[in-house]
């Protein structure tokens, strides 16, 4: 009886560790950073400077917007080989003191591992703008097989071209809902927010049990590779 009760802890161990690893950040994934910034351009040429060490740390590429509500406020994507890396670099008193000298706030911060990869070129002037959607759901995968049922997702009601459409997976860490964040370019970004928070739309997301929404929105100024 004491054999089979050793054998049954070790078994459980090893179905969490592995679940552990299924769960694993050390993966290519992105991270969205909204925070607020007292002068653009200081914060513009204090994160160029970073681009070594951004890149140092496994960071690929990135895209810089204005928050659509809030001209104080910028929203930065950033493409990594190394989530985990990622997230704990920008988390560091080292990165987070340096844009603190430029007069940037504490960052929100979103993640999630690349269900699909996001496009970036060098683009010093971009035109349109960013639409950041952050879903809480119970079953990513069953969220996920709702969503690819949608198709290409051309909605006669959108008003605008949406391009470049990406899904990334932030896990259920920490006993929470996991979530899908979906991010697309929209040629106008004043068409966005009536559109995604539109009836048919909120009766979407219900649909593929989405619990939890929330946008952000900026206007693209522009992205590039380290």
């Amino acid at each position: 009886m004491r054999k089979k009760l050793v054998f049954f802890i070790l078994s459980l161990g090893l179905l969490s560790a592995w679940g552990c690893q299924k769960e694993s950040l050390h993966s290519a994934g992105t991270l969205f950073l909204r925070q607020s910034v007292d002068h653009y351009k200081v914060f513009h040429g204090a994160f160029l400077d970073q681009g070594p060490n951004l890149k140092a740390n496994g960071f690929l590429a990135y895209s810089l917007h204005q928050d659509a509500f809030d001209p104080k406020a910028v929203i930065v994507t950033l493409k990594c080989s190394d989530l985990q890396k990622g997230l704990d670099f920008v988390r560091s008193d080292y990165f987070l003191n340096a844009m603190n000298k430029a007069g940037c706030g504490i960052p929100e911060i979103w993640y999630g591992l690349d269900i699909t990869d996001r496009a970036y070129q060098n683009e010093p002037k971009m035109a349109g703008g960013i639409v950041i959607a952050r879903n809480e759901v119970r079953s990513f995968k069953i969220w996920k097989k709702s969503f690819d049922a949608e198709g290409p997702h051309h909605h006669a009601n959108r008003r605008y071209v949406a391009s470049n459409r990406t899904v990334h997976y932030c896990p259920a860490l920490g006993g929470g809902l996991a979530a899908a964040i979906v991010v697309h370019n929209a040629s106008d970004i004043k068409m966005a927010p009536a559109f995604m928070d539109s009836e048919s739309m909120r009766g979407e997301m219900e649909a593929m049990g989405v619990e939890g929404l929330e946008i952000w929105y900026g206007k693209n100024l522009e992205q590039g590779l380290f």
